[in-house]
């Protein structure tokens, strides 16, 4: 799940609860003064119970199989949720699956696909912009800034594993530490190390 790019994160909360690391990102996001309309779900799906949790959640999205080379020709890497092998060991010889999705803002959508998760690296990504901030000579900066959620991984590309789930903050490729510590600020939280290269 490697991320590279023209953004800086800043890891800025940490916890053992998915579901306290996804409301901390949602206060997050509604700090931001404009935000896009979708919401993009990623998950590494590392068993077959994960894969069907993750269907009834994202029945219309394409699972890539990771555990078969592409072909180029057949595609066979590609399936919908209607084209996986029904059977145990059918599904097992392709895992892991990787899923990319968009679902649209407000839709409630993100908490069942928490729920869905098993122990692969998973991340949630809000894109958006951050406001001025007048009192700080901040100003808004308006690309590539966003919140992200990397659920069972310490690191914005989601390697290693770990067992607790980080938010990130991403703000210009130049950095912003103040900005880092104001929105950490405005939700209880802090800065928790040095920024790394985003998206």
């Amino acid at each position: 799940m490697a991320i590279m790019g023209d953004s800086r994160a800043y890891p800025l909360f940490r916890s053992a609860s998915a579901a306290d690391t996804l409301t901390l990102a949602r206060r997050l996001c509604s700090l931001m003064e404009k935000r896009d309309s979708v919401v993009e779900l990623t998950a590494e799906l590392q068993t077959a119970e994960d894969v069907w949790r993750m269907v009834g959640v994202l029945p219309k999205a394409v699972y890539n199989a990771q555990g078969v080379p592409f072909d180029s020709y057949e595609w066979t890497h590609e399936y919908r949720a209607d084209t996986l092998p029904r059977d145990s060991y059918g599904l097992v010889t392709l895992l892991p699956f990787r899923v990319d999705a968009e679902a649209t803002v407000g839709d409630e959508l993100e908490d069942l696909f928490v729920q869905a998760l098993g122990r692969g690296p998973a991340s949630i990504y809000w894109d958006g912009s951050w406001p001025d901030v007048p009192e700080l000579d901040l100003e808004a900066y308006a690309k590539y800034e966003a919140v992200q959620v990397v659920f069972n991984s310490l690191d914005i590309d989601g390697e290693p594993p770990a067992d607790e789930h980080t938010v990130f903050v991403h703000l210009s490729k130049f950095g912003d530490l103040p900005r880092a510590e104001w929105l950490a600020r405005q939700v209880g939280a802090e800065v928790l190390g040095e920024s790394v290269p985003g998206r």
